[in-house]
């Protein structure tokens, strides 16, 4: 073969390499989103009215007629469409006429300046106008795009699609009609692009932190409480299940995968703890009760001898007429079980009061007025005590004051979480909690439980506070029997519960004055068979109660994590489920 040859072919090679270089650029020139705003408003039926302010940089060279927006998987319909734009010979942003049917085999020069719905009302269409840099303003409402579920409200919705490069966009999400979007009670996530999903005053913000290329989205799912919308229409699904389409594959779930993991140090420590388990358990009697012993006894004395604080304890008792044997018979009308709860705190020695004791004494309040009753139902093939709420309450008492007031926030609790047949059946409270759209109503709860010491109150009652409790500590021994009033022994049972000292006054009770029994809600609510053991059933209540509610504020306070919709970031998979767009762009 001659060098010429050679050389030819060479010219041949250089030149498929110099066109597949430029391929790349020719590409590059096609019709580009510069920028794309979206502003959808919520409305209480569920409608949103969207704005989309549109940048677009049209190519010649895509020889194409018409934008178009493509929304399906919609239950509802496009309507009010009106769009502002480029028209050719005229200045500025100008009203585009809304045709009745939408032709898409139209020439540009024919779709210039106006706009329509197309393929069922499903894409959002008008005309380029001409080619080269030009802004679009497009209005449209979208109904029902948010929708009632069980036990929520939301939508998963894909507001960009396009099947050209989008190199700047943001949605921003508000509502109207009084309604405040916040932390409190909306959930996010969105999918489908790397970025970020925040709270902007009352705005949710969704931005990409970088182009949005072709076949990548911008999907958002908002999830709200119950109550701040009246959608119009309901979906045929529950929420759990439309959000865990969204979740599958997306980053969310694999953060809370890695999350949950352990790691080989972590697998080594179980391993040394479960023998640890195991020697501790058949040492139990001989090596740990003796380690816990002399623990005990050097905690004790380190605590005398540093802090001198049980010293100062019983010196500020004896200062205040805390004596041994000094009784107090009455329940003074101005106490309060907070304020006295807080007192105990205040001069115990080592540990103050369980807000248990102040939930169950609650409970016994609403027995005593007739509130609250206990029942016995099968649940689960087993007969268990269940409350039952008999005068319900769904909304506060606002001339309720103290342990009034606070009975209300657990009898509203009570009732909101019993359902229709108002009888509290095992989980149900706690189920209840953990519904985001109660978070107020539980922390109100939580909130009225906290007090602040008040040396004056403490000053005035811990006397009596502490002889009241030497008095039912003593009950059989001073034979109350000749001052047996109902309500004055209902209140003595109150007290009994938040002393903790319940099962042993009620036995004291029945030895002494066995139709004390017959006369009292309290004891009434109870049934005979369970009488000995009531005092355990409504701290059992109670416990319920207060882990319930305390677990509920600390799982929101611990949503941190993306899938439970308090993340700023966006998810790249994920998404599924969607309604709204299914692609866009030129043609």
């Amino acid at each position: 073969m001659s060098i010429y040859v050679k050389m030819k072919k060479m010219k041949v090679w250089v030149a498929l390499l110099s066109l597949l270089t430029l391929l790349p650029t020719v590409g590059s020139v096609a019709s580009v989103v510069k920028r794309i705003d979206v502003k959808a408003v919520l409305h209480k039926d569920g409608t949103a009215a969207i704005e989309e302010r549109w940048l677009i940089n049209l190519d010649k060279s895509d020889a194409k007629t018409e934008w178009y927006v493509i929304h399906r998987n919609i239950d509802g319909i496009i309507e009010n469409l009106t769009v502002e734009g480029y028209v050719p010979g005229h200045s500025g942003l100008v009203p585009f006429e809304t045709l009745n049917k939408w032709d898409v085999d139209a020439s540009r020069k024919e779709k210039a300046g106006k706009c329509g719905l197309a393929n069922k009302g499903q894409e959002v269409c008008w005309g380029f106008g001409d080619w080269g840099e030009h802004e679009y303003v497009v209005r449209y409402n979208l109904t029902n795009l948010v929708k009632s579920y069980d036990t929520n409200d939301g939508f998963n919705h894909c507001f960009v699609d396009m099947d050209c490069t989008v190199e700047q966009a943001r949605i921003v999400i508000t509502a109207a009609d009084g309604i405040q979007l916040s932390e409190a009670n909306t959930r996010r996530w969105a999918f489908g692009y790397e970025g970020n999903i925040v709270f902007e005053g009352n705005s949710i913000v969704a931005t990409p932190k970088g182009p949005i290329g072709k076949g990548k989205r911008m999907i958002v799912m908002l999830e709200f409480d119950k109550d701040m919308f009246q959608p119009a229409s309901a979906a045929d699904e529950s929420w759990e299940s439309r959000k865990q389409r969204a979740l599958n594959g997306s980053d969310f779930l694999k953060d809370n995968a890695e999350d949950e993991g352990m790691g080989f140090w972590e697998w080594v420590f179980c391993g040394f703890a479960f023998l640890f388990a195991i020697i501790v358990y058949f040492c139990m009697d001989l090596v740990v009760d003796l380690l816990l012993s002399l623990l005990w006894l050097l905690l004790c004395a380190a605590w005398w001898v540093v802090s001198l604080a049980p010293l100062r304890k019983w010196h500020k008792r004896k200062k205040l007429g805390i004596v041994k044997g000094n009784y107090f018979r009455d329940v003074k009308k101005d106490w309060t079980l907070v304020k006295n709860k807080m007192v105990i705190d205040d001069l115990s020695y080592f540990y103050g009061m369980s807000d248990q004791n102040v939930i169950g004494a609650l409970l016994l309040k609403l027995m005593a007025k007739g509130d609250v009753t206990i029942v016995r139902e099968e649940y689960k093939e087993k007969e268990r005590e269940m409350l039952k709420i008999v005068h319900p309450l769904k909304k506060m008492d606002q001339n309720a004051k103290g342990d009034d007031r606070l009975a209300c926030h657990v009898l509203m609790l009570l009732t909101l979480a019993s359902g229709d047949d108002l009888v509290l059946q095992p989980d149900e409270f706690d189920n209840w909690c953990r519904q985001k759209r109660n978070k107020t109503d539980i922390q109100n709860f939580l909130k009225a439980l906290e007090g602040k010491p008040d040396d004056e109150y403490t000053k005035q009652n811990a006397a009596h506070l502490y002889g009241l409790k030497a008095f039912l500590q003593d009950f059989t021994l001073l034979n109350e029997r000749g001052t047996m009033e109902v309500g004055l022994w209902d209140q003595y049972l109150v007290y009994a519960e938040f002393f903790g000292l319940a099962d042993q006054v009620r036995k004291d009770m029945e030895t002494i004055c066995p139709e004390y029994l017959k006369l009292s809600n309290i004891t009434k609510s109870l049934d005979e068979s369970i009488s000995v053991n009531s005092g355990d059933v409504i701290y059992m209540f109670s416990d319920s109660i207060y882990t319930a509610t305390t677990t509920a504020v600390e799982r929101m306070a611990e949503r941190s994590t993306s899938s439970s919709g308090f993340s700023s970031h966006s998810s790249i998979g994920g998404g599924g489920g969607f309604s709204g767009g299914g692609g866009g762009g030129g043609r």
